[in-house]
């Protein structure tokens, strides 16, 4: 598939076992299904997963805003799909909110593939997606001190914790200490197609 634009990523990602695909409104069925597959353990870390009453029409406005975000640049949106097949396992996303020569990288995958490398294997993918755009120098990964699985996937693709610094948090689990992971070099080995 082709790119975004020239300052964009391509629009699908595949790692050995993933395929990340550009996030889009059709996508919705499947998205809602691992949403509400994972709330109890989304809803200490992710603000928008509070309210399980709210998850389809959250999650359709999401992905609505989802082809406005990706032709400003601001935010590249996948949702993320085993190889193997059995619908959405996640979504992640590159997210230009840490300055110009850097972007984050957010990622949530469903409960029951959660301690099996997919959240490592995906935000691999979008290192090296994001490392490969225009001006970009370094990948940032935040999470909240608490959330020691975001950290380990930090960890695992060989990012650096840079520090630790007082924050508002918005979501239950958030003890206002947010970590500020780093990376300047490739660790995903993800091929775009």
């Amino acid at each position: 598939m082709s790119a975004a634009g020239p300052a964009g990523p391509p629009e699908v990602l595949r790692t050995a076992r993933l395929e990340l695909t550009r996030a889009r409104t059709n996508d919705l069925d499947e998205v809602v299904e691992a949403v509400d597959a994972s709330l109890a353990e989304l809803a200490p870390w992710m603000p928008w997963a509070q309210d399980p009453d709210a998850t389809r029409e959250g999650t359709a406005a999401f992905l609505e805003e989802a082809d406005d975000r990706w032709a400003s640049g601001a935010e590249w949106s996948y949702v993320v799909r085993l190889v193997s097949g059995s619908g959405a396992a996640g979504v992640v996303g590159i997210i230009d909110r840490v300055g110009p020569d850097a972007r984050e990288i957010g990622y949530w995958v469903r409960t029951a593939l959660s301690g099996r490398g997919v959240a490592t294997e995906a935000a691999g993918a979008l290192t090296g997606a994001g490392l490969a755009l225009p001006g970009v120098a370094r990948m940032e990964i935040h999470c909240d001190e608490a959330n020691v699985r975001s950290a380990r996937v930090a960890a695992r693709l060989g990012y650096r914790l840079v520090e630790t610094r007082a924050y508002e948090g918005d979501a239950p689990g958030d003890t206002g200490r947010l970590q500020i992971w780093e990376t300047t070099g490739d660790a995903s080995g993800a091929q775009p197609s």
